[in-house]
């Protein structure tokens, strides 16, 4: 039997509650999702959605952890702002497209308002089937491959639209702080 949405969220709750570090529970959810991209067929369900727009769609919010498990389409040849997601992690899986995942330390104490000093640490490259982990208030963004959109799920510790974020500008040095976006839920299907 195929490893559908149903059985990476009872993965991952499973995880989740375990005695285990916090970088160890991620892994193992990573590894879940892992097996949700494998399978071909895991987002026919939601081709309505992508086909509606980019997302953030939301296909489940979790009661007991807090977690939301997204879908979205980024466009191709496009380069994201550099962010952080504050105190949620982000499991960030590649079904289909390509993206560089640009990692970033802060060199300053944060203690200017309005003021960071942003500087680019590493590049991931994820295809598909590959997932990213991305800690709490990892400095991050992303850029799609020249080729195709990227489809993702994003998978965050919390809902972005109920925490601060950072939004950094690394040529002015400057960062600004705001809620997330609020992940839309997925539109119905077509009617028999």
């Amino acid at each position: 039997m195929a490893y559908e949405l149903q059985d990476f969220v009872g993965d991952l709750r499973a995880a989740l509650s375990q005695p285990a570090p916090e970088a160890a529970r991620l892994e193992a959810g990573a590894a879940a999702l892992g097996r949700l991209l494998a399978n071909p067929d895991a987002l026919a369900p939601y081709q309505q959605a992508l086909a509606q727009g980019r997302g953030p769609w939301l296909l489940y919010q979790d009661p007991d952890h807090g977690f939301i498990v997204t879908l979205l389409r980024k466009q191709r040849a496009n380069t994201t702002p550099v962010h952080h997601h504050g105190e949620a992690w982000t499991l960030y899986g590649i079904f289909d497209g390509q993206e560089v995942v640009h990692r970033y330390d802060r060199h300053d104490a944060g203690t200017a308002p309005g003021r960071a000093d942003v500087r680019l640490t590493v590049d991931h490259v994820r295809g598909p089937g590959e997932v990213e982990i991305e800690p709490a208030f990892a400095i991050h963004n992303e850029t799609t491959g020249p080729e195709r959109d990227t489809i993702a799920i994003a998978v965050r510790g919390r809902d972005l639209s109920t925490i601060e974020q950072h939004w950094f500008d690394l040529d002015q040095g400057t960062v600004r702080v705001g809620r997330g976006s609020t992940a839309a839920p997925v539109p119905a299907g077509p009617t028999a």
